[in-house]
């Protein structure tokens, strides 16, 4: 698998909330590296304020040995750090949506109405604590391993965001990054041909059936589904020999992922759906791929 998604698909299925923002008008971005929640662009940036998304590097104090006397020895190259958050978290993409990267990666901004990814991710430590903060509300707190992406899925209805990655206090050289993505993914089948493909895969459309086309590398959420419970999960795809992939709750919780799956067959298994849907991703290092799947009652449910 790529480096970049082998190493998100990893890491993100561990909980992906899902949130309604509040409405509010535009500002600036703000990129804060203290303090335990993000601050308002209003505020003021601080001193080490990276505006234009530039990355801040991090801190070269040297962490003491058991003397409490530095070590050089262990003073990292702070562009190994740099370079391994980009593997993880991705450069930006020139949507100008807020990135921000640094020691304690921060960001405020008015954002437009619509879905959105938000994305989290350290290096150089062993964990760290996504901030969010929807205009005026408490601020929200998760944590999640380094060395891996994290991510929630936005339901935004226009107004402020606030995000911080906050590293653990004693590991000098953690370094961090948050940023916003919009959901590029299509709801319905991307070409007619994409349609006609999964048809034959899987059959004709079923009454109460939900399909989904997702994209090798981006994240689909199929949106609410109309008869929760258990269903049976289908997916089947077509290109590369095999593909990664992972399914998990909007609201948090791995639902199904596996490795190496092979392209060319329909696949099913059965998982707990909610009424939010599912989250759904996959990868791999061959493309293009073809991919569709399907949610249906599962059978002996009762529904």
């Amino acid at each position: 698998m790529s480096a970049l998604w082998g190493k998100r698909i990893a890491g993100v299925a561990a909980v992906v909330p899902i949130l309604a923002l509040l409405a509010g008008g535009i500002s600036g971005c703000e990129y804060n590296t203290d303090g335990d929640a993000p601050r308002d662009a209003a505020s003021g940036p601080p001193s080490n304020a990276s505006p234009d998304n530039r990355v801040t590097p991090p801190s070269l104090r040297d962490p003491p040995d058991r003397q409490g006397n530095p070590d050089p020895q262990d003073n990292p190259d702070p562009q190994d750090n740099i370079d391994a958050l980009t593997e993880v978290l991705g450069p930006p993409d020139g949507s100008r949506l807020p990135y921000a990267s640094g020691g304690a990666a921060s960001w405020t901004e008015d954002v437009p109405t619509g879905e959105y990814f938000l994305t989290a991710a350290c290096v150089a430590a062993p964990g760290a604590e996504l901030v969010v903060r929807l205009g005026n509300a408490e601020p929200e707190r998760t944590s999640f391993r380094c060395g891996m992406g994290k991510v929630m899925y936005l339901d935004h209805k226009g107004g402020r965001i606030s995000a911080e990655v906050v590293p653990p206090a004693d590991w000098p050289y953690a370094f961090t990054g948050v940023k916003l993505d919009p959901d590029q993914t299509p709801r319905g089948p991307s070409a007619a041909d994409t349609t006609v493909w999964a048809a034959g895969e899987l059959g004709p459309v079923q009454p109460g059936e939900f399909r989904g086309y997702p994209w090798a590398g981006k994240w689909q959420h199929s949106g609410a589904v109309d008869v929760p419970g258990l269903l049976t999960f289908t997916f089947v795809c077509e290109g590369p020999a095999t593909v990664d992939i992972v399914v998990v709750r909007p609201k948090g919780g791995d639902l199904y992922s596996v490795s190496g799956l092979p392209c060319g067959r329909p696949v099913p298994t059965d998982i707990p759906v909610g009424p939010e849907g599912v989250m759904v991703m996959v990868d791999s290092n061959n493309f293009p791929v073809q991919a569709a799947y399907s949610l249906l009652p599962a059978a002996g449910s009762g529904q």
